[in-house]
């Protein structure tokens, strides 16, 4: 099994975001009243829901900032649980309303994130965390969720944002504790776990990590991708 070990994109994290979010804005400012409703890939969730879950993201990046992570987070049974007490918290506010908090938390979020600057650590869930790991979690969730809502990429833009998914899907899973093995030959990521080997191409395998590929009916291969689920 290959024990590789894989880097953060050596990119500016703080551009990459906000090309995401810029990317995420443009496409909710150009929306109609009745496509807030659309369902989106997000089983359950509709395009409204997710853009609350972002600011709720963003809510969960203050606290962090704050040091009541732990505060704030309490209560809940595991994850799903909390994410929809965030998406019914803001069930009152306006589409409107709801994008501008959106917008406004995140740009505090990152002008603080930028005083800390990328050597700092912040308190998060799991503990004291480097900012520079952070910031690239919350930029895949962002594309991530852009695709779930049906985002528009350019072409001309596409491969580069393939390219740094990649590189940190990569990093991602070997954050886990047991981690399967990875090796990667041009655009084809052979992962493996015990004896089993499977080749998935660069965007199955980022969708595989951000749990977007569905689970194959072998189950080598279904243990395969489920191993490999780690982000949003």
């Amino acid at each position: 099994m290959s024990q590789e070990k894989f880097y953060l994109p050596d990119l500016d994290p703080f551009l990459t975001l906000d090309q995401e979010v810029a990317r995420i804005q443009s496409f909710l400012d150009n929306l109609k009243p009745e496509d807030w409703k659309r369902p989106t890939r997000c089983e359950g969730w509709t395009v409204r829901d997710l853009v609350a879950h972002l600011d709720s993201d963003e809510e969960y990046d203050e606290a962090c900032l704050k040091g009541n992570v732990a505060d704030f987070i309490s209560g809940y049974k595991d994850f799903d649980t909390f994410n929809a007490q965030m998406i019914q918290n803001r069930a009152d506010l306006s589409n409107k309303d709801i994008l501008e908090q959106w917008i406004s938390r995140q740009s505090r979020v990152r002008e603080a994130w930028a005083k800390l600057g990328l050597g700092a650590k912040i308190q998060t869930s799991i503990g004291p965390y480097p900012l520079h790991f952070q910031i690239w979690h919350i930029t895949s969730e962002y594309a991530t969720h852009g695709d779930d809502m049906g985002v528009f990429v350019a072409e001309e833009e596409a491969e580069y944002r393939l390219m740094w998914r990649v590189q940190f899907s990569l990093f991602a899973v070997q954050e886990k504790e047991n981690p399967p093995g990875l090796e990667r030959t041009d655009d084809i990521i052979l992962v493996t776990l015990k004896d089993h080997r499977m080749a998935l191409s660069d965007g199955d395998f980022v969708a595989a990590v951000s749990a977007r590929l569905p689970l194959p009916e072998d189950p080598d291969d279904r243990r395969i991708v489920e191993a490999l689920r780690s982000l949003a």
